[in-house]
């Protein structure tokens, strides 16, 4: 999917970190029903809200009745000491679309982003950084089963992930489901100093 609209400038996030990793074990333990998957795609487009953008193709089945509530997008960056104090997304807007029903029939319904640096904080245990894409609170909403295209641009290149791996989630009711996913997602790139960038008209958001 090419561009949803206007692009956002979106900032780290902090969250308190939630529930211990027992509870944590508890939960991974519980939740083996269902399966998400997708693949992400990494395109240089040298745009000032991020020279690079990242386009994912998820698709998830909760295995329940529950609806989805939210999908994340794990970052292999855990490890990256810098990403909290330097890594930004920009979005459009919307920052992507996702599967639908309305009256029992399908739809397309927008969604928000949000980088959290440290984690879901509706998901104990989950401490990492994170890309949450929420949907709008319309009319449409998503269903069990379903597809959804979201993008967010960054300057930090890409680099090849490692599979399998557990870096879609999804939140289903109080319960959620990790996934495996390929293609490309920011690699880690610390700068001793951040220079400074003209953002123009774009809107800094916080959540």
């Amino acid at each position: 999917m090419k561009g949803f609209g206007t692009p956002v400038r979106i900032l780290a996030v902090l969250v308190p970190i939630g529930l211990g990793a027992g509870v944590a074990h508890a939960q991974s333990t519980s939740l083996a029903i269902g399966s998400v998957s997708g693949t992400a795609v990494a395109e240089k487009v040298g745009a000032a809200f991020g020279e690079w953008k990242y386009t994912l193709t998820v698709s998830w089945s909760t295995g329940a009745t529950q609806a989805l509530s939210h999908l994340d997008v794990r970052l292999p960056l855990a490890a990256c000491e810098c990403v909290c104090s330097q890594f930004f997304i920009g979005v459009d807007e919307p920052a992507g679309t996702m599967d639908g029903f309305h009256n029992g029939r399908r739809c397309s319904i927008g969604c928000d982003a949000a980088f959290l640096c440290r984690g879901d904080p509706s998901i104990p245990g989950d401490e990492g950084p994170i890309i949450k894409y929420e949907p709008r609170d319309e009319e449409c909403e998503p269903g069990p089963i379903g597809s959804a295209v979201v993008a967010f641009y960054t300057d930090w290149p890409p680099a090849a992930v490692t599979t399998p791996n557990d870096y879609l989630l999804v939140k289903y009711g109080t319960k959620s489901l990790s996934g495996s996913l390929t293609g490309d997602l920011p690699g880690c790139r610390c700068a001793t100093s951040v220079e400074p960038k003209s953002w123009g008209s774009i809107k800094i958001m916080f959540h």
